[in-house]
């Protein structure tokens, strides 16, 4: 929302006390003549801006929403401000690790390669507050933390499908046929004064049960599994599901306070995205007959995807390379018995060299010419190729330097050493997600960078040390999903 205030003659303001301004972004004045700014105490000072103060959940209790216990990015999509409350991996307090990454540890120069996530990690202060805002957060009065400051509470994200959408044409309601429209969610709650009634608001785009929560007496209550909230309908703004605490004045009268705050992303059909996607298996011929092998991986990346609501539409289609020369030893796309992908650094290839991945493209257009299919028929899908054989980029000394996969524009190339989260990664790429531990120096698109390895975040390499990926943030669904086509 913006403001703009006009005023023809002299505008003062005057405060008896202290005026602040904030701002997420620039604050600018401007002055035809004189801009004066005066301290008479102590003078005028810059440096490291502050939090704006945040509002208040003025509830003697809090409710915190988390995802269904073992959730594993499937369902639903579901963010929250991480903030070390279990021992899960991920669960590491964000203020420690959203950071910035340095190419050594004196921390003199930012890294901007794209790829780089063994650097040096320094906390960076000014992007966590940043961070913070993208939740939403509030103070809670009679919360103090060791050093005597609030706590504050953060704002959990979720992302659904509607259960049923409005024909355009008769305006009624009818079943979406969606999956993803339900979400189990647990909820961790802190009683400091127990109301007499803890419920859920009434929110006629979602049906919530249950609607009362039973546990409010005073104390902390871990409720794994409690509530199941199911999306009934479609729209355009973000919503909000609150849980309110009410209790009876001295006059009899119920007044209730906000305990608890539930974003929900917009939904509506501008926002479902739809991508087409091309699977290729290649079959090759090198250390004797390999295919690629995309067995089940239609149904991985669709479940992480969905998290940023964005549906596959995947057709399938083998190529049989296993008599070419180029893929045999000694052929441009072999070294040493691994398949040579020289997509990085692309200098290494040589002259004339067609990329793996088009020249694989090449090979469908062909075949649909060949079977009176207009060669065109896959042009504006993305497409991601399986292989058989392992292989990766080629070195500036001609070494193949193995990859469980990689993304380059529309291409997604997939090796056998690929693992469940692999193509989706790769997808997310190509719908212009960079690394989790990637600066904004090096990718205007990251937003925020994390230390690498802490996450269980789809774009971080977490899977190094070995821990699963699955989630995605909702700073990410907005990126990934402007950016289907």
């Amino acid at each position: 929302m913006s403001r703009t205030r006009i005023v023809r003659g002299t505008y003062n303001k005057i405060s008896h006390e202290d005026h602040n301004m904030y701002s997420q972004e620039n604050i600018i004045s401007r002055a035809f003549k004189w801009f004066t700014e005066k301290g008479d105490k102590k003078g005028v000072s810059h440096g490291t801006p502050n939090d704006p103060p945040p509002p208040e959940i003025k509830a003697k209790c809090v409710v915190h929403f988390r995802s269904k216990n073992g959730w594993k990015g499937e369902e639903y999509g579901f963010d929250w401000m991480r903030l070390g409350e279990t021992s899960n991996f991920g669960d590491v307090n964000y203020e420690d690790i959203v950071a910035k990454q340095y190419t050594d540890a004196t921390y003199a120069t930012l890294e901007r390669d794209i790829n780089e996530y063994d650097g040096s990690f320094k906390k960076a202060p000014t992007l966590y507050s940043k961070l913070k805002q993208v939740y939403g957060v509030y103070s809670i009065p009679w919360k103090k933390k060791a050093d005597g400051t609030l706590e504050n509470y953060y704002c959990s994200w979720l992302s659904l499908y509607p259960s049923q959408i409005k024909d355009t044409k008769t305006n009624q309601l009818t079943a979406s046929n969606f999956k993803n429209t339900k979400a189990i969610l647990s909820l961790n709650i802190e009683v400091d004064e127990e109301p007499d009634t803890l419920r859920f608001k009434e929110n006629k785009l979602f049906k919530i049960s249950p609607m009362e929560i039973t546990p409010k007496t005073k104390g902390k209550h871990d409720l794994k599994d409690f509530v199941t909230i199911e999306c009934l309908e479609e729209f355009s703004d973000d919503q909000i599901i609150e849980v309110v605490a009410v209790k009876k004045d001295s006059a009899g009268l119920e007044v209730s306070e906000v305990a608890g705050r539930l974003n929900v992303w917009a939904n509506h059909a501008a926002k479902r995205k739809k991508s087409k996607i091309l699977i290729i298996n290649l079959e090759t011929d090198i250390n004797g007959k390999k295919a690629g092998n995309s067995t089940g991986q239609k149904e991985l990346f669709e479940s992480y995807l969905r998290q940023a609501l964005i549906e596959a539409d995947v057709e399938t289609e083998t190529v049989d390379v296993s008599g070419d020369a180029h893929f045999q030893i000694g052929g441009r796309y072999v070294i040493g018995g691994k398949i040579a992908a020289y997509y990085e650094p692309a200098g290494n290839a040589p002259s004339g060299f067609v990329a793996l991945q088009n020249y694989a493209y090449n090979k469908v257009k062909e075949n649909l010419k060949s079977n009176n299919i207009p060669e065109t028929k896959y042009n504006k899908y993305y497409v991601a190729i399986y292989l058989g054989e392992n292989g990766g980029f080629v070195d500036a000394s001609g070494n193949v330097k193995g990859l469980n996969g990689y993304s380059s524009g529309k291409f997604v190339v997939l090796f056998p050493s690929k693992n469940d989260q692999t193509a989706a990664h790769e997808f997310l790429h190509s719908f212009a997600l960079p690394h989790s531990f990637t600066n904004s120096e090096a990718d205007a698109k990251a937003q925020f960078t994390y230390e690498y390895a802490k996450t269980e975040n789809i774009m971080d390499y977490s899977h190094h040390i070995p821990e699963t990926r699955y989630s995605l943030w909702k700073w990410q669904w907005i990126i990934a999903n402007d950016n289907t086509k």
